[in-house]
């Protein structure tokens, strides 16, 4: 302590003195306080300087000198900063770089997942609910989605320490937390939740999981919440503002994350939804009837939506009532309708259809409401998306698909099964067009023989007259051998010329009165007026073997074709199905013989 130390400190003396021996007047004793704390100050400034000093180099004539030891002359102030330098304070370091484990800086690289933009994000979504999991110590960190138009809490990703987290999809708005921040659009923390309403508030888990602290915060989507962010602890008032704060700034990550998303997701949906329709226009082209359009539209509906049954329901105008074309349900369990069956359009919740060219969503109707009949028992508690099959020009029937789990379409979906039934019902028009064409022509144009419905027509005609004055006849079936093979290796284009030329063979060889028709597509009717089993197995050997000696040419390289020939004789006693029934069980023996063969029943 230096001498203008000790000075302060007797003036300080003195000023105390004073202060409490004088209490008249009262201006000596507050001059005597100003004196006392003004010397306490510049006391407690001197002394810290002093104390700082201390720790550089003591001054050679302040400290005694030991014998033996030379004057040292005192720093100046070109000498060196050394003493500066140490003054200066450095950070401790808990390891050497070279010490700290590469587990706690250096992961493995994941993979994104590729082509899916809805599993990418959910992936890099899940990354930033452990990261902030970690953050805050929660306990459990969750994105719940939230749809005010069906009132239902959608869990997304969420990191957690428990089993108990519950495995439901979907839960119902109501008062808990998720819900309050839903719907008034505010962050709400809570610190200490009583075990008796831990169950009301903290709805997202299976069991009682002894929750104490919560906080939520919502994440807008153009101006809505679409989400809420939510974490909460085993601790009593484990969450503050900081923690909103760092929950808001997460939200605002997967905010960016959603906007790529949806981006991406349009672009993925609209580019699945046009290789389902290419799909569904190269099924038209194949199927040429009501039921193969219907199998190619029902398989178009599973490709994209989510379904439990899918059914296409047509109207039979020869039947004059709705029949279940094609049924198709995901689980062979399930108790839906079969093939072929009618509908009571009448009293079917699926009559609503009918009113909206637009389709309509509709809930699983309960008993004694009902799909198709009321007496089918199904047990559903979802909903029916339900679209007409409709052109311009008439109404052909619906197609109809469910989910068992309520609240699963919107309009979208409509609008997806839209454009399936666009498609679907014109080509269900052309397939009846083309059919009512077929039936009421007199000449197959590919083949330039009888049509199907002129052949059949004039079978029973035949089949009545032997019925009425006996005599005998043989009806044949001609099939092209082997034309699934064929059309791999030449088309469809020449196929068409191999039917050709082989109705051309068989009207060479039957006489003016016989009746040659196209059957069906690689198969050919022969009726044989007048004529007994063994004559018309013989006219049939020199149909086969004439047809079999041609060696057709085509790309530059030769081929022989062969038919198969079976078919069965008319008698009193038939009738017209029968004989048709006896001649494909016959031709189909004759198949399975090896083809290029003769049978006659």
């Amino acid at each position: 302590m230096n001498k203008s130390s000790i000075g302060i400190g007797a003036v300080m003396l003195a000023a105390a003195a004073v202060f409490i021996y004088f209490d008249d007047p009262l201006y000596i004793r507050i001059i005597a306080a100003v004196i006392f704390v003004f010397g306490a100050v510049l006391l407690y400034q001197i002394l810290s300087r002093s104390v700082g000093a201390g720790d550089e180099e003591a001054p050679a004539d302040e400290f005694p000198q030991e014998e033996g030891e030379e004057n040292v002359p005192p720093r100046t102030a070109d000498a060196p900063a050394a003493t500066e330098q140490r003054s200066m304070p450095r950070p401790p370091l808990t390891a050497p770089p070279e010490e700290i484990p590469q587990e706690l800086f250096r992961f493995d690289t994941e993979t994104l997942p590729q082509d899916d933009p809805r599993a990418e994000f959910d992936f890099l979504t899940n990354k930033l609910l452990q990261v902030l999991k970690e953050h805050v110590l929660a306990h459990t960190v969750g994105l719940f989605w939230i749809n005010t138009d069906r009132e239902q809490i959608i869990i997304g990703e969420f990191s957690t320490d428990t089993g108990n987290f519950t495995t439901a999809r979907r839960l119902n708005l109501g008062s808990d937390l998720i819900s309050r921040i839903a719907y008034e659009g505010k962050p709400e923390v809570v610190s200490d939740i009583s075990p008796a309403s831990e169950g009301d508030l903290v709805v997202y888990y299976d069991a009682v999981e002894g929750i104490k602290s919560f906080v939520g915060v919502p994440m807008f989507f153009n101006g809505e919440v679409i989400a809420v962010l939510a974490a909460d602890s085993k601790a009593a008032d484990a969450f503050g503002l900081e923690t909103v704060a760092s929950i808001g700034r997460v939200t605002s990550l997967i905010n960016l994350l959603l906007g790529s998303y949806n981006q991406k997701f349009d672009l993925a949906a609209d580019a699945r939804m046009l290789g389902v329709l290419d799909h569904l226009r190269e099924g038209i082209e194949n199927n040429h009837d009501a039921y193969g359009i219907s199998t190619v539209a029902a398989k178009a509906v599973s490709e994209i939506m989510d379904w439990d049954y899918i059914a296409v329901v047509l109207h039979s105008p020869e039947r004059k009532s709705w029949i279940v074309v094609k049924s198709l349900a995901k689980a062979a369990n399930l108790p839906y309708i079969s093939e072929g069956v009618t509908v009571d359009m009448e009293g079917s919740v699926l009559n609503k259809a009918l009113d909206s060219a637009a389709g309509v969503i509709i809930d699983a109707p309960a008993p004694p409401a009902y799909r198709f009949h009321e007496k089918e028992a199904i047990n559903s508690f979802g909903q029916l998306c339900a679209v007409p099959l409709v052109t311009p020009r008439a109404f052909y029937g619906m197609i109809l698909v469910e989910y068992r789990e309520n609240h699963q379409y919107a309009e979208q979906d409509l609008a997806i099964l839209r454009r399936i039934a666009v498609s679907t019902g014109n080509a269900i028009e052309n397939a009846r067009l083309h059919e009512y064409t077929r039936k009421h022509l007199l000449l197959d144009e590919e083949t330039q023989t009888s049509s199907r419905s002129l052949l059949l027509r004039r079978l029973g005609e035949e089949q009545e007259r032997i019925r009425e004055r006996g005599d005998s006849a043989v009806f044949f079936l001609v099939k092209l051998d082997g034309p699934d093979e064929l059309v791999q290796k030449h088309g469809q284009h020449r196929i068409e010329d191999l039917l050709f030329k082989i109705g051309g063979t068989l009207q060479e060889h039957v006489r003016p009165y016989d009746v040659v028709g196209r059957y069906d597509a690689v198969t050919f009717g022969v009726l044989l007026m007048h004529s007994s089993p063994e004559d018309a197995y013989l006219r049939g050997e020199k149909i086969r073997k004439n047809v079999a000696s041609n060696v057709v040419s085509h790309g530059g390289s030769n081929f022989s074709i062969s038919v198969s020939i079976a078919g069965c004789t008319l008698s009193q006693s038939t009738d017209t199905d029968h004989i048709l029934k006896l001649a494909r069980q016959a031709l189909d023996r004759a198949v399975a013989d090896g083809g290029n063969c003769v049978k006659v029943v």
